[in-house]
C-alpha cells in the first residue's frame, strides 16, 4: 500500500459525495486506501459512505461511530485511524472539501519518492464560499519551499489541509507539544509545525482540491460567534509555541516570541480587554492595525452592547 488517506466526516451530507468521488477517481500506478471516519453524524452522511464502500470496497474503508468521538476528546487520527493504515504516505481530506485532480495522489507520490529531503508536499487549492458560490484561487504563488518560520508565522494557512501528503514516519512518536495542542482542538497547526521542524514542505504549483468555507460544521462557523473560544484558542497557541521553542532548543526564539506576542494581543482582544491593547509591547501591534480595526475596537470598548447586537445579526446565518 503506497498511500493511506483519511477523511473525517460529521454531518457532511451535502458535501461528502464530492469528496468520495475525488477519492475513487484517482488514477495511480500504486494501491491506495481511504479511511472515511463518520463521527456519529445525525444526517445521511453514513448512508452515502456505505453506498461508496459497497461500490469501491478496495478503496473506501468506512468507520462508523455510534457516539461522537470529537466531543469525548478522542485522538481520532492517533487512536482510531493510524493503527489501521499501512501506506508509506498519508494524505488528508475533510468531508466538506474535495479533490478535483484525478492525478493528485500520483503527482505527490512522484515528488516525494524522488525528493527524500522533504517531509511533505502540498499544492494549491480553490476556495469555495458555499453561501455565495464564489470560487477563487487560494494562493497566488509559484512552486516554493515552506520552511518552519513560514509555518510558525502563518500556521496551517500556508496551505490547505486537503492538499497535504506526508511521510508515514512523521505520523508516529510525535512530540508532546503536538499532543498537548491536539487535545486543545488545534486543527492542523501543530502538525504543520512538526512536519516543518523535520524538513521543508514543498508547495506544488497545481490546483488539485477545493476548500469550502461557510459550512455549518466548520471550525470557523462553530467558533466565530464565541469570543471566549477564540480567546482560549490564542492563549493555547501561545502556550504551544513556547513548547515548540523549547523543543527546537530555542533556535527560532526571536521569531517565535513575535508570533506569541500577536497571539496574546488577539487573546486580549477577544477577552474584551481593549485598554490593554494600547499598552506596553501591544501598543506597537495596535498601531499597525487598520483604521477600521481600531475604530471597531473603540466601538466595542465604549458601545459594547450595540456591537453585540450587530454581530449577532451578521452571523445569524452561519
Amino acid at each position: 500500500m503506497k498511500v493511506s488517506v483519511y477523511c473525517c466526516v460529521f454531518n457532511h451530507e451535502k458535501y461528502i459525495r464530492d469528496a468520495l468521488e475525488g477519492f475513487v477517481n484517482q488514477i495511480t500506478n500504486f494501491d491506495y486506501e481511504v479511511f472515511v471516519h463518520d463521527d456519529a453524524s445525525t444526517d445521511f452522511s453514513a448512508q452515502i459512505i456505505k453506498e461508496y464502500a459497497e461500490k469501491y470496497p478496495k478503496i473506501i474503508k468506512p468507520i462508523f461511530q455510534k457516539e461522537n468521538q470529537y466531543s469525548k476528546n478522542t485522538l481520532i487520527f492517533d487512536d482510531v485511524l493510524f493503527p489501521l493504515m499501512s501506506g508509506d504516505y498519508i494524505a488528508v481530506c475533510e468531508g466538506d472539501d474535495y479533490w478535483i485532480d484525478n492525478n493528485k495522489l500520483q503527482k505527490q507520490v512522484d515528488f516525494l519518492d524522488s525528493h527524500l529531503e522533504y517531509s511533505a508536499c502540498v499544492h494549491n487549492s480553490y476556495v469555495l464560499n458555499v453561501r455565495t458560490n464564489e470560487k477563487k484561487i487560494m494562493f497566488k504563488q509559484e512552486e516554493h519551499d515552506i520552511c518552519l518560520l513560514d509555518v510558525i508565522k502563518g500556521g496551517s494557512a500556508c496551505y490547505q489541509t486537503a492538499s497535504l501528503m506526508y511521510r508515514r514516519q512523521y505520523a508516529q512518536n510525535r512530540p508532546d507539544f503536538y499532543y498537548n495542542a491536539v487535545k486543545n482542538k488545534f486543527g492542523d497547526y501543530p502538525l504543520s509545525i512538526y512536519l516543518a521542524l523535520n524538513n521543508n514542505i514543498k508547495f506544488l504549483n497545481c490546483i488539485s482540491s477545493v476548500y469550502r468555507v461557510g459550512t455549518s460544521s466548520s471550525w470557523t462557523a462553530m467558533n466565530i460567534r464565541d469570543p471566549h473560544k477564540n480567546a482560549l484558542y490564542h492563549k493555547n497557541a501561545a502556550t504551544m509555541l513556547k513548547e515548540v521553542d523549547k523543543y527546537s532548543n530555542y533556535k527560532y526564539t526571536a521569531e517565535i516570541k513575535k508570533v506569541i506576542l500577536n497571539h496574546k494581543f488577539k487573546e486580549l482582544y477577544f477577552d474584551g480587554k481593549y485598554k490593554e491593547l494600547r499598552r506596553g509591547d501591544y501598543r506597537t501591534i495596535y498601531k499597525m492595525q487598520s483604521k477600521s480595526y481600531r475604530l471597531k475596537t473603540y466601538v466595542k470598548q465604549y458601545f459594547g452592547r450595540l456591537y453585540d447586537i450587530y454581530r449577532k445579526q451578521k452571523y445569524k446565518n452561519i
